[in-house]
């Protein structure tokens, strides 16, 4: 039950951070002038792009861990978890060839050195997040459910 707990918190968490990012941090961003957006958006994508690697990847590990044996599933429990799972997969997956490049640009982007289609990038970027997003939330909403029926 521990691991089936941190599993669910742990996805819990990142969901709440991704909703942030695609539904406030950067709507707000696109409202600041330039000087204060493109640097912002920067560091966001540095930071994030050092962290979500690590917390995407755990959170896939921890909820392949309930599919294992000792946790003891019942079969309902199971298949929700395994649909959480493939969902996770996919978002991982995804993430590689889809936002991940993107956010890779905009990591080193200045004021004086954007790309002309930045903006173009940006709405690709957001657009990819929230599909991402999206499919984490519902990812999640399997984990609690099998934990409701466990």
């Amino acid at each position: 039950m521990a691991v089936q707990l941190l599993s669910i918190l742990v996805l819990g968490l990142m969901c709440g951070s991704e909703l942030n990012v695609a539904a406030f941090a950067h709507p707000m961003l696109n409202r600041q002038p330039l000087e204060v957006h493109v640097p912002m958006r920067s560091s966001l994508a540095i930071l994030l792009g050092r962290v979500m690697p690590f917390w995407m990847a755990g959170s896939t590990l921890l909820n392949l861990l309930l599919l294992l044996p000792f946790v003891n599933l019942n079969e309902s429990a199971w298949r929700l978890t395994a649909v959480a799972l493939a969902i996770q997969i996919f978002a991982v997956v995804f993430s590689l060839v889809g936002p991940v490049p993107i956010n890779n640009r905009i990591a080193i982007w200045t004021p004086e050195s954007l790309p002309e289609d930045w903006r173009v990038q940006e709405h690709r970027w957001d657009l990819y997040h929230w599909l991402r997003t999206s499919g984490l939330v519902v990812a999640f909403a399997f984990l609690v459910l099998s934990a409701g029926i466990r």
